[in-house]
């Protein structure tokens, strides 16, 4: 049954249209007091909120959740209570949460007359007893939480204040007295149609799914240094924690309020941990995150905005945020009343990714690739919570197209594949003309301002990708009805050249300065490599109609597609604008057009020359190179008022793809013979590394400075210069091709569904493989 700590605020606005009173944040805490005679070896429970839940059992937590996904397709969580439980009486503690408005991570659903404004649904066995959803469950607001309003920009996060002094710490503990508690409240399901039955399902979720994960975000905790302190006189308190921050760094020095700078040395993503000592009650400790420091030492946040308030109960003291932060720079501005002490603080994040259990390696005789490949990892660690996200400082939303650069890094590196499974599934959200969302689950995806139509083809490669490692030909067949519909809705653009002209929305492709109007060439070939995989993958589920109309769409763009090739200089042009061909001429035509198989065989070597002669490439991004603390967000009026002439010279040069679209780059190198080129091509990270960076940024030159999408080699050197990669559907046989370029030797273990492969490879031409599965060379 369905649970809350009150009866949601819903007002029928007319006879047909229930909304919300008051959408606004709101925290509630439920506990249930459970006798254990003798512990079982397991105790299964399943849990779902509208929100976001924290479940503890005696004090111990033991998950957090529910994964982000669309409020009407929603998975709950199961988990074994059986470990936290003892002899006597046990408490099971679930603060929930509940948005009230769209977040990066959630979106609210349109309510019913009773459904849609905060609940809990909970049920539990414990030996022979369940454990549901009813009045037996007491229930406390969660007033020590108080809503506060976020700006509302692009990199706001949902934020929290949290007063110590009126929290009933010791809840989640046998022995707490809740007599003043309420039982909770049971919400009887209420809509046009229903039965008043008070069980789920119930509209507006539909039927709770099972469970996509098996594991809980966790990881390490990164305890901050002190970089240093001072006084300043401090801005009028405000309700926003990092706004307050933010104004007291530019008042002048001197005053009551202390300002601590702090360091983790490193980008870490996930809750806060607050230790404080001797706090004077009502002490008021404002944080404010940031990737960046201006030249001052002050947080230089372009645009993030994540933080938290806690205000002291006195004495020692530990905090746990509910929602994750990520950063490396965080600023704690403390103010203590009546002229008190300054309390000992320190501040730590604990990471919350998704498992990555051990069982799959790297290593080669270059330990600089050794080292690329392992912060690849890492960034990929901190861009997984409970979706793969583009970034886990600024933003933290499921990009649709972002995420075929993490999924391949897990699918080669990570023996958990439950978010590489689920994140496509996840993505596969059209709207009503079969475009996909820019963003999922997501206030983005609520609002559906606009779309980029180049990351649904993306998209159409990560459930390529989960077709040839999976074989699972259940998930496959529900997406490629999503797949054909995004793949049509751009048959409205397709002119008789077969070509795509004046595609609408926003082309992203990557950062770099690649021209996207008009006709583009690598929208063109994006498409026709996102052809090509769905009619493969039709095939394998019997539909030949949908197969034979994908390749013929294909046939069309390889034919048209010569209108780009610039004989002269020999590359392919950006676009074709108004009938005026471009001069300008990226890397992302060429390469894309290699990936799709769309080059003639003739032309195939011209264009890899082309596209690898680095005494022609250059790094430039109109719009993220000048994301930077100098520059600030100048960059982003591009994004609406399109790219300026080019400032290099056109004819020359070429604009070099940016580390997200370095996958296709890869992918084209490989599929024109040259995998052997990909490992030094890998190198060109050390570009971050030289700048210090111990994860890899949005952009060459810009942007945050943790962005999964930029950890492509960490793939590619297990999939191209090792040449590992599944060669039927499920890993039912595997291919071993070594490219190892210049590299005297290079080993991984890789995870398959069958066990692990491994495969060592030199550069005398031995290859050592210990397979589960039968092996194809070459």
């Amino acid at each position: 049954m369905w649970i809350w700590d009150r009866i949601p605020g819903i007002v029928a606005e007319t006879a047909t249209r229930p909304v919300l009173t008051d959408p606004t944040d709101h925290v509630a805490l439920l506990r249930r007091t459970v006798e254990v005679t003798s512990v079982p070896l397991t105790a299964a429970a399943r849990i779902w909120v509208d929100g976001r839940y924290t479940l503890r059992v005696n004090g111990a937590e033991v998950a957090r959740g529910p994964v982000r996904s669309d409020p009407r397709r929603s998975h709950y969580d199961v988990v074994d209570l059986a470990p936290y439980l003892r002899t006597g009486e046990n408490v099971l503690a679930i603060t929930a949460r509940h948005f009230g408005v769209a977040t990066s991570w959630w979106m609210p659903v349109p309510p019913t007359y009773a459904l849609g404004g905060g609940c809990v649904a909970v049920e539990a066995l414990i030996g022979d007893d369940w454990i549901v959803g009813d009045p037996s469950w007491r229930v406390h607001s969660g007033s020590a939480w108080s809503p506060v309003s976020v700006p509302g920009d692009v990199a706001c996060l949902p934020l929290e204040s949290f007063d110590a002094r009126i929290h009933p710490w010791g809840w989640d503990l046998p022995g707490f007295d809740d007599s003043g508690w309420a039982p909770a409240v049971q919400v009887t399901p209420v809509h046009t149609g229903g039965r008043m039955d008070p069980h789920p399902p119930s509209e507006p979720f539909g039927m709770l799914r099972p469970p996509v994960r098996m594991g809980y975000p966790d990881g390490a905790t990164h305890r901050a240094t002190e970089r240093a302190r001072r006084t300043v006189v401090g801005a009028p308190l405000g309700p926003d924690p990092v706004a307050q921050v933010l104004a007291d760094e530019g008042t002048a020095e001197g005053g009551a309020v202390t300002l601590v700078s702090l360091d983790l040395g490193h980008i870490a993503a996930g809750t806060v941990v607050l230790e404080v000592s001797g706090a004077v009650p009502g002490t008021t400790i404002d944080l404010a995150a940031s990737e960046h420091l201006d030249h001052d030492g002050h947080l230089a946040p372009l645009g993030q905005h994540a933080g938290l308030r806690y205000v002291c109960a006195g004495g020692d003291e530990h905090f746990e945020s509910l929602e994750s932060i990520g950063t490396r720079y965080l600023t704690a501005s403390v103010r203590v009343p009546d002229g008190g002490a300054v309390p000992a603080c320190s501040v730590s994040i604990h990471d919350r990714h998704r498992p990555r259990p051990a069982g799959a390696s790297f290593a080669c005789s270059d330990p600089l690739l050794e080292r690329i490949h392992a912060v690849g990892l890492r960034t990929v660690d901190l861009s997984a919570l409970d979706a793969y996200v583009d970034c886990p400082t600024r933003e933290q939303r499921a990009w649709t197209g972002d995420s075929v650069v993490h999924q391949q890094v897990d699918l080669t590196n990570n023996p958990d594949w439950s978010m590489a499974i689920w994140h496509p599934q996840l993505a596969a959200q059209p709207r009503f003309d079969g475009m996909l969302a820019m963003a999922v689950a997501s206030d983005f995806q609520a609002d559906d301002r606009t779309i980029v139509p180049d990351w649904s083809l993306h998209w159409v490669r990560s459930v390529h990708n989960l077709w040839m490692y999976t074989g699972d030909r259940e998930v496959v067949t529900e997406l490629l009805p999503v797949a054909e519909r995004t793949l049509r809705w751009f048959e409205s653009f397709l002119a008789d050249d077969g070509l795509l002209h004046d595609v609408t929305g926003w082309l992203l492709v990557d950062w770099a300065s690649c021209y996207t109007t008009g006709c583009s060439s690598t929208v063109n070939a994006l498409w026709a490599r996102a052809l090509e995989d769905y009619a493969a993958m039709a095939d394998w589920v019997g539909n030949a109609g949908s197969a034979a109309w994908a390749r013929e769409r294909y046939e069309g763009v390889r034919a048209g597609f010569e209108v780009f090739w610039d004989e002269a200089r020999g590359v392919y042009i950006d676009h074709i604008d108004r009938g005026v061909a471009g001069r300008a001429a990226a890397q992302h035509p060429g390469a894309a057009a290699l990936a799709a198989g769309i080059v003639p065989a003739a032309r195939v070597a011209r264009v890899v020359a082309g596209i690898t002669d680095r005494s022609r490439l250059i790094k430039h991004a109109w719009v993220m190179d000048k994301v930077t603390v100098e520059g600030g967000g100048a960059g982003y009026v591009y994004m609406v008022m399109g790219y300026p002439e080019p400032e290099w010279d056109a004819e020359t040069r070429m604009v070099e793809a940016e580390p997200f679209f370095r996958y296709v780059v890869h992918d084209g190198l490989a599929r024109a013979g040259r995998a052997d080129l990909v490992a030094d091509r890998c190198r060109d990270w050390s570009h971050f590394l030289d700048r210090g960076e111990t994860t890899w940024p949005e952009d060459w030159n810009g942007g945050t400075r943790c962005h999964g999408w930029s950890a492509t080699p960490t793939r590619d050197l297990i999939v191209h210069t090792l040449g590992i990669a599944p060669a039927e559907p499920g890993y039912a046989s595997v291919r071993v091709a070594p490219a190892l370029g210049d590299l005297e030797w290079a080993r991984a273990v890789v995870p398959t569904p069958h066990g692990p492969i491994t495969v060592e490879a030199h550069a005398d031409g031995r290859v050592e493989v210990d397979s589960p599965v039968p092996v194809v060379q070459g």
